[in-house]
């Protein structure tokens, strides 16, 4: 299953996404791409989470 993950620009939005993804990914081996904008704090938090991230 492939999963495209967004949300981003604050932790508010961030969080919630990452938790669910995680989720995904854990209980249906889910591959995950977060997609998000480059100037907002998913440009970090996806990748140290380790998700592969896509700017927009």
């Amino acid at each position: 299953m492939n999963i495209l993950v967004s949300g981003g620009g604050t932790g508010g939005h961030i969080y919630p996404a990452l938790a669910v993804a995680t989720l995904l990914e854990k209980q249906y081996q889910a591959r995950i791409l977060y997609l998000g904008s480059d100037d907002g704090l998913e440009t970090e938090l996806a990748p140290a989470a380790g998700f592969p991230f896509a700017m927009v």
